[in-house]
C-alpha cells in the first residue's frame, strides 16, 4: 500500500515542508522513484513519485491527473462533544474521523472536568484536534477534511442548530426511546448532542427539549462519553447503508 499524505497545495507545489520531508525520509525511508498517495482535504486525490530526496527536500511530480474521490457517508453526521478530558476528546475527534462524521463540534457544559479560562487555550486545543482529524483522515482514506469548531457553550451551540433544518437529537440513557426507534430517512443532516463525563445539568436538558432536540438512548447501560460517538456513528452508517 503506498503512504498517504495530506497536501492542500496539490494544484500549485510539488514540494514538501521540512516537517513532512522529515517523516518521509526518515521515519517512512522513502527513495526517489517511489510513489505516494496525496489528498488536498477538499475531496481529491492523486498518485505521485518522488523525484528528490535529499538531506533538505523532498520533491515529487504526479504521475496521473488529480481526481475527484468521494469516500463521504450518505448522511451528513455533525457530532456535539461535551468537553471532556484530554485523551477521551481526541479519540472522540479521531473515531468521529473514522466513521464518517462531517463536524465535531467542541461543547462547554455545565459539568465539563476540564476547565479552560482563555481563548488561548481553546485555540491550542483547536490546533491540536484539527491535527488529529488531518491525520485520522490521512490513515482512513477520507479526502475532505472534518471540520472542527471553535467550542461553543452550551447555551449558544442549542440556538444556533434550533435554526438548522436539520435531526437533533440528545443522548440520554435516561429517555424511553431508542437510536434505533428514531425515523432517519427523511434527514440529510443528524446532529448529536453528547454529554461529558458527568452528563447534563437539569437546566441544559430543559433547554434541549425547549429546542426540540429528541432524546434518545443507546440502549440498556450507560456509556463511556468517548464510547457514545463511535456507537451512534456506527448506528447510523449501518442503518443509512455505510456499513
Amino acid at each position: 500500500m503506498k503512504p498517504r499524505l495530506y497536501f492542500p497545495d496539490l494544484l500549485t507545489k510539488q514540494a514538501f515542508n521540512y516537517k513532512q520531508s522529515h517523516h518521509l525520509k526518515n521515519v517512512l525511508r522513502l527513495k526517489v522513484g517511489e510513489k505516494i498517495l496525496l489528498f488536498d482535504g477538499a475531496g481529491h486525490e492523486v498518485t505521485a513519485t518522488i523525484t528528490v530526496c535529499d538531506r533538505n527536500n523532498v520533491h515529487f511530480e504526479l504521475v496521473e491527473e488529480v481526481k475527484a474521490v468521494d469516500r463521504e457517508n450518505k448522511k451528513s453526521v455533525f457530532i456535539a462533544q461535551g468537553l471532556c478530558q484530554s485523551s477521551r476528546m481526541d479519540y472522540v475527534v479521531q473515531k468521529s474521523v473514522e466513521l464518517g462524521a462531517e463536524v465535531v463540534a467542541p461543547i462547554i457544559t455545565e459539568r465539563c472536568q476540564v476547565r479552560h479560562t482563555n481563548n488561548s487555550h481553546l485555540e491550542k486545543k483547536l490546533e491540536r484536534w484539527k491535527l488529529i482529524a488531518e491525520h485520522a483522515s490521512q490513515q482512513c482514506g477520507r479526502n475532505k477534511l472534518v471540520k472542527i469548531i471553535f467550542p461553543q457553550r452550551f447555551d449558544e451551540f442549542v440556538k444556533t442548530i434550533k435554526q438548522k433544518n436539520s435531526l437533533n437529537l440528545i443522548l440520554n440513557p435516561t429517555s424511553n426511546k431508542r437510536l434505533g426507534e428514531i425515523d432517519l430517512s427523511s434527514s440529510r443532516t443528524i446532529v448529536c448532542l453528547i454529554g461529558p463525563e458527568a452528563g447534563f445539568s437539569d437546566s441544559e436538558e430543559l433547554l434541549a427539549k425547549k429546542a426540540k432536540l429528541q432524546s434518545v438512548k443507546l440502549g440498556k447501560r450507560i456509556l463511556r462519553t468517548e464510547t457514545v460517538a463511535v456507537s451512534v456513528l456506527s448506528i447510523l452508517n449501518y442503518v443509512s447503508g455505510e456499513f
